[in-house]
This record gives structure tokens, C-alpha cells and sequence, in this order.
């Protein structure tokens, strides 16, 4: 499989590469349910939010429809907590920690959630831009049965300056470009947390496509997806672009 070849064919699927070049931000509107979040006490800030995410490096502002203190910004792993005239309240430089044993480990705080967040969601909607960054490294995985369907495979592994649920990530991919799956570790619940995130719908707005709606499953061997509990759900809305 040509890498290059099935970039061209992400991008083009996602609106082309030149107005992904061109884009300074998305604009979303953000419906997250699901186990995960309920575990850890942070389940209604994110039940409906608001979120602006930088296309080309990893930024996201929040604002919370349903808990409106919930707001402030992810900014490459560190979080700010804004109050409503953007002063910040509270701060923490090394938002996206590694967690490792003894469980069962506290419920997360504001800064926990926004940090999740904030480097997931800026995964989930910018990833045509991400892959064509030049410190993030993607191979070829070949072409697999996946969830019933063959899928050609990209395996990226991000550097650490490029925040992420775990360094090796695979996407599993249509021939199209389309995005079916995204596999990873979500460190920052657990080293155990082996999740694939499959994307059942996509949402066309404002000259660009990507997955509307994403259901998170635990990731059994042989690359299998659980078909529960269902960990996270995320349904997105594109409200608006922001132009570089």
C-alpha cells in the first residue's frame, strides 16, 4: 500500500488538502455520553458543549451548555479555566498525565475532563491535518478485516509534543478515504483501556467532511471491537469555520 496515495485519498475525502491548508479552525457543537465519563463524576459538563478546535495545532476552547462554569482552553497539554469575561481561575501546566496504578484512582476534576477533551476531540475532527504533519510519523499496516469490512491500516505514532491517548494509534480506513475506526490506548484512564473508536456517521459542512458521530468499545485481541459497554458516544454538529 502506498502511504502517500492513501493520504491523498484522506484529504480529498475530507474536502481536499488545499481547504484543510486553508482552515484555521472548526467550530462544533459537542454531545458526549457513554460509561467513561460517568466513571470519573465529569459526565454533564460534557453531555453538551461547545468547542472551537485549531486545525493545526493542538487547541481547543470550551464552553459547557450544560454546566456554564465549565469552560476555559486545552493548549498542548497544559489547561486554563476561564471564567464568563476569560479571566483564569485555575490552571494546570501538565494536564494529560500517564495513569498507572494503584486503582481505583479519584474522580477526575474540571482540568481532567478538559484535557481528555481537548486532545481527543482535537483528534477526532482535525485528523486530515494531523496526518500531514511532519512530526507525526505514519506507516503503512496493510489491508485487514476489520469490524466485517476490509480496511487498509495507518499506524501514526506521535511524538510528545503532539498530545494523544497513546503514542501508537491505528486507523483503520475505507478505500475511499472514509475513516471507520481509530484504535488506541486511552492512558490517561488506564494503561489497560484499549478502546476502537468507530465512526458511524459523518457530518459535510463549510467545504469539509469528517465523522459526525463516534461509539468507543473495548478493543479485544485479534483487533476484534466489543460490542459493549459502550465507553464513550460523541456526536458532533459543525456550526462554522474559522479561515487562517
Amino acid at each position: 500500500m502506498d502511504v502517500a496515495d492513501l493520504l491523498d485519498r484522506v484529504s480529498e475525502h475530507a474536502g481536499g488538502a488545499a481547504r484543510w491548508e486553508a482552515l484555521g479552525a472548526l467550530e462544533l457543537r459537542v454531545r458526549v455520553g457513554g460509561l467513561a465519563f460517568r466513571q470519573v463524576g465529569q459526565a454533564e459538563p460534557v453531555s453538551d458543549f461547545d468547542a472551537v478546535v485549531d486545525v493545526h495545532e493542538p487547541r481547543v476552547s470550551f464552553r459547557s451548555r450544560a454546566t456554564r462554569t465549565w469552560r476555559g482552553r486545552f493548549d498542548a497539554g497544559a489547561v486554563r479555566l476561564e471564567d464568563e469575561c476569560g479571566a483564569v481561575i485555575a490552571e494546570r501546566r501538565d494536564a494529560v498525565p500517564v495513569r498507572r496504578p494503584p486503582w481505583p484512582r479519584r474522580r477526575w476534576d474540571a482540568i481532567d475532563a478538559m484535557a481528555f477533551s481537548g486532545y481527543a476531540l482535537w483528534h477526532y475532527a482535525a485528523f486530515p491535518a494531523l496526518l500531514r504533519r511532519e512530526d507525526v510519523e505514519v506507516t503503512a499496516l496493510g489491508r485487514r478485516r476489520i469490524d466485517g469490512e476490509q480496511l487498509e491500516g495507518l499506524r501514526l505514532h506521535c511524538p510528545p509534543g503532539v498530545p494523544a491517548h497513546s503514542p501508537d494509534q491505528h486507523l483503520w480506513l475505507a478505500t475511499d478515504g472514509t475513516m471507520r475506526r481509530l484504535d488506541y490506548t486511552a492512558r490517561m484512564i488506564s494503561p489497560l483501556a484499549r478502546a476502537a473508536n468507530r465512526c458511524t456517521a459523518e457530518i459535510s459542512a463549510f467545504g469539509v467532511r469528517i465523522p459526525g458521530a463516534r461509539r468507543v468499545t473495548p478493543l479485544l485481541p485479534g483487533r476484534r471491537a466489543a460490542p459493549g459497554p459502550l465507553l464513550v458516544s460523541i456526536d458532533l454538529e459543525l456550526t462554522g469555520v474559522r479561515e487562517r
